[in-house]
């Protein structure tokens, strides 16, 4: 069985739960969702089309990466299908460069030990930013740190993050790896 692997930034076109059928005295444990996105920029695989159409399962519900505008998906092609590689994306955000970066550290749910590369300083376009005037500054500071994140006028701003191609390397040397 060959199977065909794709990694791309994607805006969400369309996405739903369904309910998929099941043979046999199989359970399934995941809710099934059906995803449709547009395909921004290609960071690994080939994939013809702009539009891409796959399933995710997710055993908490509705698959985290749904809710954020842009974001760093990983699929599989399996026997003419194709799924999201359960659990695996990062939300990206454009930089005034025009490249793709992640705002903080992404190492914080990788299950394999990996060695980190620096956070580099990003200037994010627009800005990312997060109120904070409803957090004493003690608490601020520890959901927004420095130097990651600078502190102004109730406000959170992200300074340091990730770079897709390293994004793309965690990934791949964590947890993909391990999938095979």
């Amino acid at each position: 069985m060959k199977v065909q692997f794709f990694s791309f930034v994607g805006e969400q076109i369309d996405f739903y739960e369904f309910q998929p059928s099941i043979d046999g005295d199989f359970v399934l444990m995941d809710l099934a969702f059906k995803a449709k996105y547009r395909v921004i920029e290609k960071v690994h695989g080939d994939y013809a089309s702009n539009v891409i159409s796959f399933e995710a399962y997710d055993h908490y519900g509705t698959p985290k990466f749904s809710k954020y505008k842009y974001v760093l998906l990983f699929v599989s092609e399996h026997n003419g299908e194709i799924y999201h590689e359960k659990y695996q994306f990062f939300d990206v955000d454009k930089t005034r460069s025009g490249l793709w970066a992640y705002c903080g550290t992404p190492f914080e749910y990788e299950e394999y030990e990996i060695e980190p590369k620096p956070l580099e300083n990003i200037d994010f376009y627009p800005v990312i930013e997060y109120s904070t005037i409803m957090y004493n500054e003690t608490f601020a500071k520890r959901e927004f740190p420095g130097p990651v994140f600078k502190h102004r006028n109730g406000e959170a701003i992200c300074r340091q993050g990730v770079y897709l191609d390293e994004l793309f390397r965690i990934k791949e040397e964590a947890v993909l790896n391990s999938r095979g």
